[in-house]
């Protein structure tokens, strides 16, 4: 199903930036933690730090916040992630304040959609108007195991899923939590296409560039493959990477001792680092193993029709997030060298 014909190389032009190190506090980010383009055009930035919405022009002025950290209706603990829906509200996850968190654009608080404490709902894509596409884990008892088991799946407004598009499960091992973490849920990639709801999901494979396209009614529509030499880490590498897994583990238990938070990476880059739908209904698939972001795009027939590059930002590109607009890309870097920015690229 793949073919090159009429393969374009995207050109892609950094523009514009928001964000600085010290000054303004409307454009000092402590973490980002997710990032919308709102129906209206404006950018919504959830900072996890700040606990707050902020909201900035297409040409990265700023507009207004909503929310701040705080015990009162409204107010924010440690929020998660963001969803945005059609009819112009958002909505943000925070366990430690007891659910999905709705709000008008304007700054008023809705209400709570959904109580939740665990086991939340990560990175999720709005497909309708009370449904969306997320990562989730589910723990269930075997005999005398307990088992976990990720899943990407579509939800309406409840914590059980309507479809699984795909899962995985697991015995669950707090002795190897870190190894069960970094297969389960660092190394499992999707993206949807609102338009047409379709789901394309890469799960951990460390050899193979695998990629699969499921209707919204989860499926099959087919599997992009292609080609991959394996491209080794370096020491450095993965000694970051155990770093990294270790720290984030540890700050989400709040350093539990019962948990073995260690891990071992498997040597090789992975082929797939990242999946993400532009505004044509395109599939860039990041690959792993690049000294800058580098991409394959398909189209919805499953043909590879081009490939593109994207400046350096900061790093090597490995933990950048984006989200596509008409033409353009709003990217940010989750892991920084120095302090959180928000850059806009033209794409041509």
């Amino acid at each position: 199903m793949n073919s090159e014909t009429n393969f374009e190389e995207k050109i892609i032009v950094k523009t514009d930036s928001i964000g600085i190190e010290i000054g303004d506090s409307t454009l000092v980010f402590g973490t980002i933690a997710d990032v919308e383009i709102l129906p209206d055009g404006n950018i919504i930035v959830l900072d996890a730090t700040y606990c707050n919405l902020r909201i900035f022009s297409r040409e990265g002025e700023y507009i207004s916040t909503i929310s701040g950290r705080g015990d009162g209706p409204g107010e924010l603990s440690h929020p998660f992630s963001l969803f945005n829906w059609e009819d112009g509200t958002v909505s943000v996850i925070d366990p430690y304040k007891g659910g999905i968190y709705r709000f008008s654009l304007s700054g008023e608080w809705l209400g709570v959609d959904l109580e939740i404490h665990s086991n939340i709902h990560s990175n999720p894509v709005v497909v309708a108007d009370s449904e969306f596409v997320s990562f989730k884990s589910r723990f269930d008892v075997d005999g005398d195991a307990l088992t976990a088991t990720a899943m990407v799946a579509r939800f309406p407004i409840s914590a059980e899923p309507l479809i699984s598009y795909w899962e995985k499960t697991v015995v669950w091992d707090p002795a190897n939590m870190g190894n069960l973490a970094l297969e389960l849920y660092y190394s499992n990639f999707y993206a949807v296409n609102s338009q047409n709801e379709r789901v394309y999901v890469s799960p951990f494979n460390e050899d193979n560039y695998v990629v699969n396209c499921f209707n919204a009614d989860g499926s099959l529509i087919g599997t992009i493959t292609k080609e991959h030499t394996p491209i080794p880490k370096s020491p450095e590498e993965i000694q970051e990477e155990q770093d990294f897994i270790a720290f984030t583990l540890g700050a989400g238990e709040e350093g539990n001792p019962d948990m073995n938070y260690n891990c071992d990476p498997w040597p090789n880059h992975l082929p797939v680092t990242g999946l993400f739908v532009d505004s044509r209904g395109n599939l860039w698939v990041r690959k792993g193993g690049t000294d800058i972001p580098t991409f394959d795009i398909w189209n919805e027939e499953l043909e590879l029709i081009g490939n593109a590059t994207i400046p350096a930002i900061s790093g090597d590109g490995s933990s950048y997030k984006m989200v596509f607009g008409e033409d353009y890309i709003v990217a940010w870097d989750e892991n920084p060298e120095y302090f959180q920015k928000i850059y806009f690229f033209e794409v041509n």
